[in-house]
């Protein structure tokens, strides 16, 4: 743990925050609160000091964690409630339910769906204090529907989860991500010009804040236009364009990541297709447009 604001700590994941762990926050106080339960069993020297937890979005990664809390009020906002509180909704919000559950479980080497109840549904702007310090609810979806950071005002701090300024980029793979809530959330972000931001995946900076979103989201940009350029030389059913692996270098033989790209290849067509880039014709060709 180092603190990096006073009584603000940033907690490591183990192998440096790398899928499938990811940082976590916690923030001295009477109510000792919790961001995430995902950095790996070094979190069980909290569970004493843990009054809080609250949780950024549904993912594994960053709810593995939660049953050693047991004495914690738990909170997290409500469109990603459902994927904490019920496998059901889960593999619906992520997709997985098409899967051998167990051969993907595996594979990302996580703990299996464990449900959490939340005693606390967040919206954007909520106050959340632990008697020393309060911070508030950045709704910031795209990632998930319920994403959110945690914005420390007296500091100029943001924990931005998982818009995680990681060279690959932007996630949104899920059925319920959201491409263009992701650009909009960058923004937001961007907008509020922070001192110093932390993130699921990456350490602490405050060097270069907004040049790091602003790179960060043209990932995006490079995105759509490797779609354009090949759909550009013939036209391409989603499938072939899944299969050039814009997004993952390699997902042969893992249906899971292809499954991902394909997700997001499609939120990148329908995006062009509305402002007017690519067409698409009945039988599923992509065309760009002239």
């Amino acid at each position: 743990m180092r603190e990096i604001r006073p009584g603000v700590w940033f907690v490591e994941g183990e192998n440096r925050g790398r899928y499938p762990f990811a940082h976590s926050l916690f923030v001295d106080g009477e109510e000792g609160l919790l961001i995430d339960t995902g950095v790996g069993p070094a979190l069980e020297s909290l569970v004493p000091k843990t009054r809080q937890v609250v949780l950024s979005h549904f993912h594994r990664d960053h709810v593995a964690r939660n049953h050693l809390f047991t004495a914690a009020r738990f909170a997290v906002h409500q469109a990603d409630a459902p994927g904490v509180e019920n496998a059901e909704h889960f593999y619906r919000f992520s997709g997985l339910s098409q899967f051998n559950i167990e051969a993907y479980w595996r594979m990302v080497s996580q703990i299996k769906f464990m449900p959490t109840s939340i005693d606390r549904y967040l919206q954007d702007g909520d106050l959340l204090d632990t008697g020393r310090h309060s911070l508030r609810v950045l709704h910031l979806p795209g990632h998930t529907q319920g994403h959110c950071g945690y914005l420390f005002e007296e500091y100029g701090f943001v924990f931005a989860t998982d818009i995680d300024l990681t060279a690959f980029g932007p996630w949104y793979g899920n059925p319920v991500s959201d491409l263009e809530q992701f650009r909009s959330s960058i923004g937001k972000l961007r907008a509020l010009k922070p001192e110093l931001i932390a993130t699921g995946h990456s350490m602490p900076t405050a060097k270069n804040i907004d040049s790091k979103l602003a790179a960060y989201a043209e990932v995006l940009d490079r995105r759509d236009q490797k779609i354009l350029n090949a759909i550009s030389e013939k036209p391409l059913t989603l499938a072939e364009i899944t299969d050039k692996k814009f997004v993952y270098k390699r997902h042969n033989g893992q249906e899971v990541l292809r499954y991902f790209e394909e997700q997001m290849v499609r939120k990148h067509l329908e995006s062009l297709v509305r402002i007017k880039m690519v067409t698409v014709t009945s039988d599923g060709l992509y065309s760009a447009t002239n």
